[in-house]
Parts: C-alpha cells; sequence; structure tokens
C-alpha cells in the first residue's frame, strides 16, 4: 500500500526535520551470509504490492505475469527462506509462485491463504488490456518450505469460511465491513528441528479506511488470539502503521489508540521489534519528490520467546517496499510453560435434558442467554457491530442477535427468529446464571463469563468467540 495516502503531514514534518538522513535513497544493508542449511528457519516478510494500484496497464508492482511471479520468486529466494510471510497477493499468483519455488529449491512449498477481498489483476502492459484473474481472491500467502528447517507446519488460524468456495486458512478482523471484504490475518504451528513456534502474517487497515478505534480493535483481536498461545512466536507483516514518529506541535502520536495497541505487543506481551534498527521499509522506490519525503516504517518482524539472527532488508524487485528477513537462533526457542488450568463450576450445574433423548447446557451472564449442545455453543443478545447479513439469511429470521462456534470451528452470527434454547420444564432463574470470572467446559466446549460480556471457545480447535452490548469478536 501507498503510505502517502495513509500518513498524517506532521510524520513528514518529522522526518524532514529529526531524520532527514532516513529519507534519501539509500541502499538497504548488506545481507549477513546465509546460515548453515538444517540449522536455523528462516522468515520472508515482504508486501508483494500485487495491490500497488490494480488497473489496466499499470507497470508499478508485481503484475500477473509469469515473468513477475518469477521475480518474486527471486526476492523470496534470495536469503533463501524457509517461510515467506506476503501481503498483497491474488490467490492464483500464490499457487503460481508456490510451484516456481517448489521447481526451483526441489524442496515441497505448502501453502497457506487468507482471503480479504475480491479482486481483478491485470498484466500491466496495455491501458485496454482485460484482466488475467476476474474477481479472483486476494489477501496474504505463508508459503513454507518442508526440509531439513522446517519438519512440518498446520495452520491454526482456521474459521471454517471458504470465500468464493475456494480454501482459507485466515481469520477475517471486525474492521472489515462487508462480508469476505476486509482485512485478515494467519497463522501456522511450525515444527522446527529445534521445537516448535507459531508464524503469523498480518496486514492491517489503513487509516484512511478504518477509524482509530477500528484499527485498534483489530491489533487487539490479533492479540487475543496470539496470546493465548504459548508457542514462541513471530510475527511479521505491513502494519500500515509508523510506530517511530508523533505530532511536532503536541507529542502525540497520530492515530494514539492504533499505536497504543501495537506498542503493547512491545511493553505488555514482551516481543522484540528485531528490525527496528533498519529504518523505513517503504516507497523504496518513489516516483517523485513527496514521495521520498514520506517514506516510513510500516513493516514488522516481532519476535517472542526466541531469539533471532541475521535480520535485515531485502531489496524487492517490484514492489515499493523493502522485503525484511531474519533467522530464528538455533536452539534459542523456548517452551513457555502452559498456563494453570482454571477449575471453573461444574457443568452439572447447567445440564439438562432433551426431549428426544441426550443433553444440553444452558445458562445466562449479563443479558445474553447461552447455551452448549453437541454441535455448537451459542449465545443470545444484542451486541454490535454486526456485518450485512448473508444472502442465506437475507429476508428470513433475525441476523445478528448473537453468534455461535461450532464444532467444526466455524464462528459466525446467529440466524434465527427466536430462542434456540432453554430449560423445558421451567423459566430460566438464578440457577442458571454464570457468573463473571466463572467457567464451564461441557462437550467439548468452554464458556466463561467475563465482565462486559461472555467469551465461548471451541477447545479442539481454539476458534471461538467473544460477545458484548457494544464490542465482538471471532476468534
Amino acid at each position: 500500500m501507498k503510505p502517502m495516502r495513509r500518513t498524517a503531514f506532521g510524520a513528514v514534518v518529522v522526518c524532514v526535520l529529526a531524520a532527514v538522513s532516513a529519507c534519501r535513497e539509500e541502499p538497504p544493508p548488506p545481507l549477513p551470509p546465509p546460515p548453515p542449511p538444517g540449522a536455523s528457519v528462516t522468515v520472508v516478510n515482504l508486501n508483494a504490492a500485487m495491490g500497488f494500484q490494480m488497473k489496466k496497464g499499470e507497470k508499478g508492482g508485481t503484475n500477473a505475469t509469469p515473468e513477475d511471479i518469477a521475480l518474486l520468486a527471486e526476492d523470496v529466494l534470495k536469503h533463501p527462506a524457509d517461510i515467506a510471510n506476503l501481503q498483497e497477493m491474488a490467490l492464483p499468483a500464490a499457487r503460481e509462485l508456490r510451484e516456481v519455488l517448489a521447481k526451483r529449491t526441489g524442496a515441497v512449498w505448502e501453502l497457506n491463504w487468507a482471503h480479504s477481498t475480491f479482486a481483478d489483476y491485470y498484466a500491466g502492459k496495455d491501458p485496454a488490456e482485460a484482466p488475467v484473474w476476474r474477481n479472483v481472491s486476494a489477501g496474504n500467502a505463508q508459503l513454507i518450505r518442508i526440509g531439513a528447517g522446517v519438519r512440518s507446519q498446520k495452520p491454526i488460524t482456521v474459521d471454517g469460511d471458504r470465500p468464493g468456495g475456494e480454501p482459507d486458512q485466515g481469520i477475517m478482523l471486525p474492521s472489515s465491513k462487508e462480508p469476505d471484504r476486509g482485512r485478515s490475518y494467519q497463522g501456522a504451528e511450525v515444527v522446527t528441528e529445534h521445537g516448535t513456534i507459531d508464524v503469523y502474517n498480518l496486514h492491517l487497515a489503513l487509516a484512511k479506511d478504518n477509524t482509530d478505534e477500528e484499527r485498534a480493535r483489530d491489533v487487539e483481536t490479533i492479540q487475543r488470539f496470539t496470546e493465548s498461545r504459548t508457542n514462541p512466536a513471530i510475527i511479521t507483516g505491513d502494519f500500515n502503521e509508523e510506530l517511530d514518529s508523533s505530532d511536532p506541535n503536541s507529542g502525540e502520536h497520530h492515530f494514539p489508540k492504533t499505536y497504543a495497541a501495537l506498542m503493547a505487543f512491545m511493553d505488555t506481551y514482551g516481543y522484540a521489534d528485531v528490525a527496528r534498527r533498519l529504518g523505513v521499509t517503504s516507497n523504496r522506490q518513489p516516483q517523485y519528490e513527496l514521495q521520498k519525503l514520506m517514506r516510513v516504517r510500516i513493516d514488522y518482524i516481532l519476535a517472542r520467546g526466541l531469539r533471532t539472527q541475521g535480520t535485515a532488508k531485502i531489496t524487492s524487485t517490484k514492489s515499493d517496499h523493502w522485503g525484511l528477513v531474519t533467522t530464528v537462533e538455533p536452539g534459542s526457542e523456548r517452551t513457555a510453560p502452559a498456563p494453570a488450568p482454571d477449575p471453573g463450576v461444574s457443568a452439572e450445574r447447567f445440564r439438562h435434558e432433551l426431549p428426544g433423548g441426550g443433553t444440553f447446557y444452558f445458562f445466562t451472564a449479563l443479558d445474553y442467554i447461552c447455551a452448549v449442545v453437541d454441535e455448537q455453543a451459542v449465545c443470545q443478545g444484542r451486541t454490535k457491530p454486526v456485518p450485512p447479513a448473508p444472502a442465506s439469511c437475507r429476508g428470513g429470521p433475525g441476523w445478528g442477535h448473537g453468534m455461535f462456534v461450532a464444532a467444526s470451528g466455524k464462528v459466525d452470527f446467529v440466524c434465527a427468529g427466536g430462542l434456540l434454547y432453554a430449560p423445558v420444564d421451567r423459566a430460566p432463574d438464578d440457577r442458571d446464571v454464570l457468573r463473571a470470572g466463572q467457567s464451564f467446559t461441557a462437550l467439548g466446549f468452554t464458556c466463561a463469563a467475563e465482565a462486559k460480556g461472555v467469551r465461548c471457545k471451541h477447545n479442539a480447535s481454539a476458534h471461538g468467540f467473544f460477545i458484548a452490548p457494544d464490542s465482538n469478536e471471532r476468534f
């Protein structure tokens, strides 16, 4: 993305007055020598800029041609990478890139895809050209080489959605204003020669497209997922936010809530901003003098629970971003202790018999009426924001008056015209109340009452929801 369309003018002033040297066109530092084969895992991050302009005849960015996909493969293999986290990709391009990488390395590359929206992609050769790919899935690609460094990997951010009928291993963020159109993130559990780590790939929203509050909520949603897991973690991506500047008059950041949420990775959760010393990452090839002034650091590598080495910038061939690369120091991965189990309350307290046989668990918390059954955990009650109703729910039962997580791991809003579950032999009363701070587990689900809302999770997939009157999230 072009940060000049997002960054406040104050950031330019700071760049000019406080860091003029960082605004000059300078080559990135030379790459360190590659690590010994099989001794470590190297992670590359790059905004591939397939969304650079997305219009006919546009030569900038990575276009929908075999030549540009081949150049992108060269960028990935410059170090070379074991894991490539790429933003602004088209799904067909990601699949082609996987094949090119496999051919060039002789290794198996596995693709995890995180859908964000639908778009047309062009060859960038003719102002009158037709799209090479029309209305295809656009988003983030995570390509992982299986071999000496990485033994295996599995996606951990699968919510059961299949936008456009395509496989998807990402989760849409709350700022998305339409179904299957917005921003997303993805993560994988990676088994290395030395331990297990989680690797995440993010592309956050621009300030021009979402409010400060919405962007902060996106970051907090990601943090609730990443910090619910105990593996060492690496988070990379295009954050579309500059953490190194502030308003020259007030001294405050231009987007204080987003800034505070992102800084919590370092200040609260113990991540190291390992590429900070490398400086700006965007507008690597500015076309205008103003763009030279507005180059900023919006691409990041954050690491928790492990040490990295050889962190550097990589000059990309077609993107307007620098790539970033880091290598996990072999053997530095620590295993965090699992959190102490919460004994909660007995599920038997909420157990009821179904008229046709079987059991379900019914409880109330705040203003929500909830139940756990074999196929789902569900809470009904008002919440906001609620996305537009899907076609399957329009014109029929009520949409969005509650949320559920299914045994498949799918999380969504409720489409129902009335109460789904309730005791059959009496009205709900104090016996059904799950009080703030209490939780119980039944039928493979865990539900907890919190001060402002209710959180339910499918234990096997770790997917779930949080619902409150003025907020909600899917994780």
